[in-house]
């Protein structure tokens, strides 16, 4: 069976929201995940970042969603000890990562992470962000197996805890 990671297309949308929805539902600590709706996935294949689909077969089996805030509010960057407006354009938030359950353990979320910080180092990307429930054992591994290093514990998303991590990707030269 093939597997391989590639763009997700406004065809995969509902798809992409039944991975969410499932992944959800079968996990014990609902507040390890927070949901994104149809409208944030569809932006996020085709104006605001991308998303990356890691297909089995014909299946689907997970996504990342991958945003490019710049200026937002919610931008990350804003946590990092020293930023600036040229600092909030060089980040990139790892959002939104789902796996089907029948193929976790499979290090699927690591594999797409990889291939992200591939296409955001060719970018000139200079942080990948992200946040992570503090007891998520698993995606918190994915993270620091990949040099991700936790800047700080916060409530975001409504009061729900997380941590902002951050991966600092190496300067091109001359950058």
């Amino acid at each position: 069976m093939m597997n391989h990671i590639t763009y997700a297309v406004l065809e995969d949308v509902s798809v992409l929201q039944d991975i969410m929805e499932t992944a959800i539902a079968s996990i014990q600590q609902k507040d390890w995940y927070v949901a994104d709706d149809r409208e944030f996935i569809r932006r996020h294949i085709e104006s605001e970042g991308y998303t990356l689909k890691y297909t089995t077969g014909n299946t689907i089996a997970g996504f990342l969603i991958v945003r490019h805030p710049a200026f937002a509010e919610d931008n990350l960057g804003r946590y990092l000890p020293v930023w600036t407006g040229e600092t909030l354009k060089k980040v990139a938030h790892m959002e939104s990562a789902a796996v089907l359950p029948e193929f976790r353990g499979q290090k699927i979320q690591k594999k797409l992470l990889q291939v992200a910080e591939k296409i955001e180092q060719e970018r000139g990307t200079r942080y990948l962000m992200g946040t992570v429930h503090p007891e998520n054992i698993y995606s918190a591994a994915n993270l620091e197996q990949l040099g991700y290093e936790c800047l700080l514990e916060t409530e975001k998303y409504g009061g729900l805890r997380r941590k902002i991590v951050c991966k600092e990707l190496a300067r091109a030269e001359g950058a």
